[in-house]
């Protein structure tokens, strides 16, 4: 009986369950990477203490928010216009649309670099680094401009390959729990931390392409199902396409990494620390939520690929139904057992943190209740509305830190985090009524060799 069970979880070609196969594989990445992270953000906290973590973490911020600026994620854009090639058995237009995302990805990585090599002297000035400390955050920030992880992600994920896609993921917390761990018996500093972060990325970004070669003459799992060739996106779609995806992770970015950079430079390193300190803890849970979104991203692109618009849209409130359910268990669970948490993983000084991560927490799960309606707005052609429900959200969210920051501190800022999540789940939903109730259905397109 239970060989039967698990015969029909591998082989179910209902929409819902291939969402939670492929999900199953990204989150044993993320479960490993959930546990490791547990040890290696205990080890960062406790040596650099609580100014230093804050500092620490103000870098990577910046840098991650450079990368997001200049360096563009291809990933959606390959699944989006890829998955019906695959589908219409065309590899080799499948392939050209990874080689041209290849280079996208790699000529903003490098815009990045020369960026950050202009800049860098100006921020050394500002928070008063050392050479070494330096010369440290401008290998980071060239090994992550320069490592084109995006484009082969979208790859696997076009593929059904959510299982190299989960191991290229994992390598980055097991490297780091083992450059932290030598590290912490050694002498643990700063540039140290900086070096073990960069070299993590360099390492997945080699992982993820061996395993998109490993198998490039294979037959993938995404067969031919229609003899019909797949419509070739215009230039002018394929970049508005790539533009709104991009501006909305630029988005997401900003408010995840960049409000630590403020909070930094505003109140102190010390205020940093306590605020990302929570806020690394909550974004665990949004991590789960990307678990989920982004196989459901992969899953609605292929029913609208093949016109199956009642599928997407059942498979959207089943979802729905999924999230809102977990993200109520989820702050529960930290409610109970937060301050045990915080205390455990970096120390009784750290739980002035608390306050933090309830609000934070709180500001996620909203946001995971939610979590179909934007790949459900991009999978049906309408990433425009996507972008300008989290552009809306973005404007919310910067005038409430003018106003909330400077009167009340981090615990203000943890306060325009919840509220702009409030008001951009809202709008989202608002946005995609006209999705919900009738999906688009593609436009056939006559076809040019």
């Amino acid at each position: 009986m239970s060989e039967n069970r698990l015969f029909r979880w591998f082989s179910s070609e209902d929409s819902l369950v291939r969402v939670f196969r492929n999900s199953s594989w990204l989150f044993s990445a993320k479960g490993v990477g959930a546990v490791l992270s547990i040890f290696y953000l205990a080890i960062l906290t406790r040596t650099l203490g609580v100014a230093g973590f804050g500092e620490f973490m103000v870098i990577v911020g910046a840098i991650q928010v450079l990368a997001a600026v200049l360096k563009l994620q291809t990933w959606q854009a390959v699944v989006q216009f890829g998955v019906p090639y695959l589908l219409a058995g065309q590899q080799l237009a499948f392939r050209k649309l990874s080689a041209q995302s290849f280079w996208i990805e790699l000529t903003g990585g490098l815009v990045a670099c020369a960026a950050l090599w202009l800049m860098l002297p100006y921020g050394a000035d500002q928070f008063g680094w050392s050479e070494p400390v330096e010369q440290a955050i401008l290998g980071y920030g060239v090994i992550v401009f320069l490592s084109v992880r995006s484009t082969p992600t979208g790859i696997l994920r076009a593929q059904d390959r959510f299982g190299g896609n989960a191991f290229g993921d994992a390598i980055i917390p097991i490297i780091r729990f083992a450059g932290s761990l030598a590290l912490f018996l050694t002498l643990p500093s700063m540039t140290g931390f900086l070096i073990v972060w960069g070299l993590s990325e360099f390492v997945s970004f080699l992982v993820m392409w061996l395993m998109v070669w490993r198998r490039h003459e294979q037959n993938h799992p995404l067969r031919s199902t229609t003899t019909r060739p797949a419509v070739s996106p215009g230039l002018k779609e394929f970049a508005a396409f790539l533009l709104f995806t991009n501006l909305v992770f630029l988005i997401s970015v900003i408010r995840e990494r960049l409000v630590v950079v403020i909070v930094g430079f505003f109140v102190g390193p010390a205020a940093a620390g306590l605020f990302r300190l929570a806020d690394q803890i909550a974004n665990s849970l949004n991590r789960l939520a990307e678990v989920f979104a982004r196989p459901l991203f992969s899953e609605l692109s292929r029913l609208f690929a093949i016109g199956q618009s009642r599928k997407s849209r059942a498979l959207f409130w089943r979802s729905l139904k999924v999230s809102a359910l977990s993200g109520g268990v989820l702050f529960l669970c930290l409610l109970l057992f937060g301050e045990n948490i915080i205390s455990l993983i970096s120390g009784p000084e750290y739980l002035a943190a608390f306050p933090l991560l309830l609000l934070l927490g709180a500001a996620t799960i909203i946001s995971l209740a939610g979590l179909g309606l934007e790949p459900l707005l991009q999978a049906a052609g309408r990433a425009r509305n996507a972008l300008l429900v989290r552009l809306a959200g973005l404007i919310a969210l910067g005038l409430l830190m003018a106003f909330l920051l400077p009167n009340f501190g981090t615990i203000g800022a943890a306060w325009a985090m919840l509220i702009s999540a409030v008001v951009t789940s809202i709008i989202l939903l608002v946005s995609s009524r006209a999705v919900i109730s009738k999906p688009r259905q593609p436009v056939p397109k006559l076809h040019r060799p």
